[in-house]
């Protein structure tokens, strides 16, 4: 009679491959990382200011991972998550705030290591740095940005590669770190949101091994596409309707260029989180190769959001305006209002066009 087969082993991130290509984080050596980890006591974990999936699932699979190790973890956002993002968070058994003003001190207390996730510059962690700083706090960096500028002496950057989640599915392999169903959802949704669902050319067959091993750990693809892609308030669908009708053509219609005026977001009752994807529909467009949005923020200044096909470069845009993201995704917020900048921004975008 046949033998009964063993259970299968419990499924691990993809093993870390010696040698290998500058840029791969699985031929990384991480053993400064994972000895600073493993010496650490309490952790503050923080993301960029309006965070994203990438950011938030990135932050999520670290700190359910400390936990898992018995450390302590305190996680301090900048600005609130979006709500399409608070399953990322809601299993952890951490405190977690969303204004860096109203941290208890007791919570603060005993710290000694800090991380700061998706974040290419100090200046994104908003009023979270001045914790960090009244603290003392050792930092890491962990990020992806094609134009990171941190100034930690620790950090470990790989420009371009498709997410944050797959440096972390790198990190946390290195660590041995078998990834629990929650990680594994963290992680996969990190990976889906910063790939487009896997579409966008950041997406490599390591980008796809890990999924897959993130499944196998117990990521619900169908789930995490369902919150993070079919979650949406009736009042986003309402400020799409306005920010279609601002469209605007360009050089034979290889530019679009579209507006999100505060006036919009007050008359359809949206929050400005709703707006998530909109600068990439220009390039729904047959035959547009780049898409622009210039959003109103409260205090007079503009926010800018480039999106891009090959072969050009809006992060070279973005820089020109004092910011930064990856070649074919970048944003930039400049103090002046939106009438003002809107004739600099669109002759930078046009002298690519005509250069390329």
């Amino acid at each position: 009679m046949p033998t009964a087969s063993a259970a299968p082993s419990p499924a691990l991130f993809p093993p870390p491959r010696p040698g290998g290509e500058t840029g791969d984080p699985r031929a990384h050596d991480w053993s400064a990382v994972l000895r600073w980890l493993e010496e650490g006591h309490g952790f503050l974990l923080t993301t960029h200011v309006n965070p994203d999936a990438d950011g938030l699932g990135s932050l999520a699979a670290l700190a359910h991972s400390l936990r898992e190790r018995g450390r302590r973890v305190l996680v301090v956002l900048p600005s609130p998550m979006p709500e399409f993002c608070r399953f990322l968070l809601a299993e952890l058994d951490a405190p977690v705030h969303e204004d860096p003003s109203r941290v208890p001190a007791e919570e603060l207390a005993g710290l000694d290591r800090a991380v700061i996730l998706d974040v290419s510059g100090r200046e994104r962690i908003g009023a979270v740095a001045g914790l960090l700083d009244s603290g003392g706090l050792p930092c890491l960096v962990l990020d992806h940005h094609l134009s990171n500028e941190a100034v930690d002496p620790f950090q470990v950057v790989f420009p371009g590669l498709s997410s944050t989640g797959e440096l972390l599915g790198a990190l946390l392999g290195a660590w041995g770190a078998p990834p629990t169903p929650a990680v594994a959802r963290s992680l996969y949704a990190a990976l889906t949101s910063d790939t487009g669902g896997f579409a966008f050319a950041c997406t490599t067959g390591d980008t796809l091994e890990l999924a897959a091993a993130l499944v196998r750990a117990g990521a619900q693809p169908a789930r995490i596409h369902d919150q993070l892609n079919q979650n949406y308030p009736a009042a986003r669908f309402d400020l799409l309707a306005r920010f279609l009708a601002t469209r605007r053509s360009h050089a034979e219609g290889r530019l679009a260029e579209f507006e999100l005026s505060l006036a919009m977001l007050r008359e359809t009752g949206a929050a400005r989180e709703d707006s998530e994807g909109f600068v990439n529909l220009g390039l729904s467009i047959r035959g547009c190769c780049l898409s622009l949005l210039f959003c109103e923020l409260e205090d007079g200044r503009t926010k800018v959001n480039f999106r891009c096909v090959e072969p050009y470069d809006v992060c070279a845009l973005a820089r020109e305006l004092g910011g930064g993201g990856h070649r074919l995704a970048a944003g930039a917020t400049v103090a002046a209002p939106l009438a003002e900048l809107r004739p600099r921004v669109l002759e930078l975008a046009l002298a690519q066009l005509r250069e390329r």
